[in-house]
């Protein structure tokens, strides 16, 4: 398939993407599984964000679970921390312990959504935490067991339970 081919294809998969059909979006969706690039998983973000037809909202979910890329990453912790997924926090988070993609670089990110969130997205990045398969720098790690310590005091009593027990886990790492 030449270039120019290809990406008419994929313009075709982004049109789809925005359609108001759902039938046609989860085609596209399912698409993307073979024609789809990094950059499209930005779109199935906002989509997530905007739509209320929780079949399609499913569908994206385990589409973004399926990512294999170790590049995509950055693109998923860029959208946690953006207040316009606010929204979506929690489920971006659940994808980053489902998926097969090793966080292990962004344990700030986890620690710091353990602290600060509410209950359920603060047990979601406690997961991904305990998923990690890489290795933390030693300084890194002690460096996010003191924040954690630190966090103790002030952290809701449903969270506590859990800062102690990451702040166990990191030792593993």
């Amino acid at each position: 398939m030449t270039d120019k081919a290809k990406k008419a294809l994929h313009d075709k998969l982004v049109s789809g993407l925005q359609s108001s059909d759902p039938k046609t979006v989860t085609d596209s969706i399912n698409q993307l599984r073979e024609e789809g690039q990094l950059d499209d998983i930005v779109i199935l973000f906002d989509l997530l964000v905007k739509s209320d037809d929780d079949s399609l909202k499913d569908t994206i979910l385990k589409f973004l679970a399926d990512i294999k890329d170790k590049k995509a990453d950055a693109i998923f912790i860029d959208a946690i921390l953006n207040e316009k997924y606010k929204s979506i926090r929690k489920d971006l988070t659940g994808i980053c312990w489902q998926s097969s993609i090793d966080f292990t670089n962004h344990v700030s990110v986890f620690t710091d959504l353990l602290v600060e969130s509410d209950f359920e997205t603060a047990f979601e990045a406690f997961t991904v935490i305990e998923n990690f398969t890489g290795k933390l720098e030693e300084n890194k790690k002690i460096e996010e067991q003191d924040k954690l310590k630190d966090a103790i005091p002030n952290a809701a009593e449903e969270v506590k339970g859990m800062i102690h027990e990451c702040i166990h886990i990191l030792d593993q790492f």
